[in-house]
């Protein structure tokens, strides 16, 4: 505990001369299970509607504070947007700037950030950051090849090879517009720490910066994200009642606990409905399952119109029915929440899957239906119809569950990276299964 204080006291008092404070009733606490996380100190409580951090945002770290200042760049940034450059020291270059994509570009500050250590206004926060020297143990993506394959047959290891193409391209593409002196110190190792960081730790602009949408940049809010100093060491709770409120009189962004915290218990930040398999990929763990909870989904791909050649959208098919209490990440997912009457066979599937499929097959048949969401859900459809749909979902589902089978790895677990993802294929069999035995009960 002790170890966690010190390293983290540079971290609170920097925020603190910035005008930010952490709440004085909650501590940093580390531990083996939870590692850096929010509690209550002994003989302390937290009310709700309190503020748990309160960030300026002159500490965050984002894709702003690189185009910040820039003589060739008008963004109409707010004075609270820190300037990183001293008169010694270059930016990037503007053609960098602007031919980079802004999540790129975010990336590439942080590593310049990195690079300049104490001498980055930044160096309280990234100090406390995983070292890029154990970034292999950060995320599935940069695991060792023998650890990611006990992925291999989920839709987790497929994502995987998809975001590291992605980085590797990111990465060349963007060094085209850095000199040749730069590849040593811009290298891909701390491109994919950077990467890294974000994934795990950053926030959406829209959600913590106050009037983002009337500044004046060079691409959607959206298409970057932010670094939130101290903000960012809450562990995630979907069930925690917590809100950002960004406030644009005081140019910052409190995290605000919607529920009472008792001493010694842990503080939560709320990510979002998430499922396993996004929280595997983006912050390196799963949630267990409990009976009064699962997280457990297997996210399926189809296309809105096939026809047209639409880019895939995602769906997923739960461990429990959709209507069952702990399917709460589920529930967040259904295009109607407040309707949950279905057939048992469609219990286990998001609604949008089973509505995509059903306009694909009237348009195979070209047929014309103006059936609503609720009717198709009840099976208030053709006979016909209705099999179809029930034998595409079959196969579907038999398919990807032999795929994880195909895969299952020929050897024990040996280390935490091997067990984690052994525990994420046998959970996906496990949803498979049981959304399997739900398609041959058809009565209403």
């Amino acid at each position: 505990m002790a170890g966690a204080v010190e390293r983290y006291r540079p971290l609170i008092q920097w925020v603190e001369a910035a005008g930010g404070r952490l709440h004085p009733a909650v501590e940093i606490y580390h531990d083996e299970v939870t590692q850096s996380s929010f509690r209550v100190k002994k003989a302390s409580e937290l009310g709700p509607e309190e503020d748990i951090v309160s960030l300026p945002l002159c500490c965050s770290l984002s894709f702003l504070n690189a185009v910040a200042g820039h003589p060739e760049i008008a963004t109409g940034l707010p004075p609270s947007i820190r300037t990183p450059q001293n008169e010694d020291e270059d930016g990037f270059p503007i053609d960098f700037l602007r031919n980079v994509p802004a999540h790129v570009v975010g990336r590439f500050f942080l590593v310049q950030q990195y690079l300049r250590r104490d001498r980055s206004p930044w160096w309280p926060y990234i100090r406390t950051l995983p070292d890029p020297v154990h970034m292999a143990s950060m995320l599935p993506v940069l695991w060792p090849t023998g650890n990611v394959e006990f992925l291999h047959g989920t839709n987790a290891y497929v994502a995987v090879q998809e975001i590291r193409a992605t980085l590797r391209k990111e990465y060349k593409e963007a060094m085209k517009f850095l000199s040749d002196g730069s590849r040593s110190e811009y290298n891909r190792p701390l491109y994919f720490w950077a990467y890294c960081i974000f994934t795990m730790r950053s926030f959406r602009p829209s959600l913590v910066i106050p009037d983002i949408e009337s500044f004046s940049l060079p691409c959607k809010p959206d298409d970057f994200s932010v670094l939130m100093p101290l903000f960012d060491i809450g562990n995630h709770s979907p069930l925690a009642k917590v809100s950002w409120v960004a406030d644009g009189d005081s140019h910052s962004c409190s995290l605000r606990s919607g529920q009472p915290y008792t001493a010694t218990q842990q503080v939560y930040n709320n990510y979002g409905m998430k499922t396993n398999a996004e929280l595997l990929l983006g912050y390196g763990f799963v949630l267990p399952e409990s009976e009064n909870f699962h997280n457990d989904y297997v996210h399926m791909k189809t296309k809105a119109n096939p026809a047209a050649g639409d880019l895939s959208a995602s769906h997923i098919v739960a461990l429990r029915p959709f209507a069952h209490q702990s399917s709460v990440t589920g529930r967040s997912r259904l295009l109607e929440p407040d309707h949950l009457s279905c057939l048992p066979c469609f219990s286990h599937f998001q609604d949008s899957l089973i509505a995509a499929l059903y306009e694909s097959v009237t348009q195979q048949h070209e047929e014309i239906s103006d059936v609503s969401l609720t009717d198709i859900m009840e099976g208030k459809i053709s006979p016909a119809l209705l099999q179809e749909i029930i034998n595409s979902l079959g196969t579907k589902l038999s398919i990807d569950l032999e795929e994880i089978e195909l895969h299952d790895p020929p050897y024990e677990p040996t280390n935490d990276h091997q067990r984690l993802a052994l525990l994420y294929r046998e959970q996906c069999k496990k949803v498979l299964d049981h959304a399997l035995a739900s398609l041959s009960n058809t009565t209403v």
